[in-house]
């Protein structure tokens, strides 16, 4: 026979009038909790303090097949290569798969026109990036 749930006062007390108590649960379950929300802190991109420029410059690999790479920052990179016999400039994430490094979905391919002009706002970017 299984064991009732209900606790009985045994204490002599007759204030109840002979009524069952029910027990309580102090116990919480994980269902009803709240969660919560502990974002962790944004990450701050490292700069170097002297040419930065120049080194970044002169830090290229070769790519699969065989175009020149030119590294961003981790795990990006900008190449220049051909398609349909068009050059195009590429900015690209990678990732890293079981056969190697591998580009990722996250990229764009600039044709020579768009690398042109985008050229001509690097100053403009440079004096609104000052702001901030």
């Amino acid at each position: 026979m299984p064991k009732s749930k209900e606790f009985i006062d045994s204490s002599g007390d007759e204030s109840d009038n002979g009524k069952r108590k029910r027990p309580t649960t102090t116990k919480k379950t994980e269902a009803t909790k709240a969660p919560t929300k502990t974002d962790p802190p944004a990450k701050r991109a490292k700069t170097e303090a002297n040419g930065s420029k120049a080194s970044s410059a002169d830090t290229s690999s070769t790519g699969i097949n065989g175009e020149k790479r030119y590294e961003l920052g981790k795990m990006r990179h900008i190449s220049v290569s051909e398609f349909k016999n068009k050059p195009y400039v590429n900015i690209r994430e990678y990732y890293y798969d079981k056969d190697g490094e591998k580009p990722g979905k996250k990229g764009i391919s600039l044709s020579t026109e768009q690398w042109q002009k985008l050229k001509t706002f690097v100053n403009q970017i440079d004096k609104d990036l000052k702001e901030y």
